[in-house]
């Protein structure tokens, strides 16, 4: 006869095999890139950061006033540099990119855009991480899609190449860019 204890031993394994294939199963299909963050479809966090240019301090006031990608990005990156490039190309498009140089030395920083080119319109320099901290940032590099009133509207994790731009942040920019607002599908 089984004993309730050797019962238990058995049961609690059992029970957390279940729990954890319901949480994969619930992912399944669910594209990783894109993370439904509490920050998306709410305003940009306030800030007071320095440019990481002239050192002068930026508030959201120093934002453009049409719908731009923030770009979170750090020298120390090696996805960071990946993405530069492609970053470079959009910016001679004509897409408005914001940077925000994450837990970064400005001198390297510096060096780091003077080697690969400065894709930004305005470029913050959050030394601590607190911004991104209240963005939700994960790491680097990390991209939002920022509509004119400063609502996030796409959080992307991860390099942006052409199939990110093509699918996500470019039809992103494009709806917000012919609707003046609204949420991006």
């Amino acid at each position: 006869m089984k004993t309730p204890k050797r019962t238990l031993i058995w049961l609690f394994p059992f029970i957390i095999f279940i729990g954890l294939a319901i949480v994969l199963w619930t992912r399944l299909g669910v594209d990783p890139k894109i993370v439904p963050q509490a920050t998306t479809n709410q305003e940009l966090p306030a800030f007071n950061l320095p440019n990481l240019v002239d050192g002068q301090i930026q508030t959201s006031a120093n934002l453009p006033k049409k719908p731009f990608i923030l770009n979170v990005w750090g020298s120390w990156c090696p996805t960071c540099a990946a993405e530069q490039p492609y970053l470079v190309e959009l910016a001679k498009q004509g897409v408005v990119l914001v940077g925000v140089n994450y837990k970064d030395q400005p001198s390297d920083a510096l060096a780091y855009l003077a080697q690969r080119g400065n894709p930004y319109v305005l470029n913050l320099q959050d030394l601590q991480g607190d911004f991104g901290v209240d963005l939700g940032v994960t790491g680097a590099p990390e991209s939002f899609v920022v509509d004119q009133e400063h609502h996030i509207r796409l959080h992307v994790l991860g390099e942006v190449n052409d199939t990110v731009w093509r699918e996500q942040l470019k039809p992103c920019l494009d709806h917000l860019n012919a609707h003046g607002a609204g949420q991006c599908a």
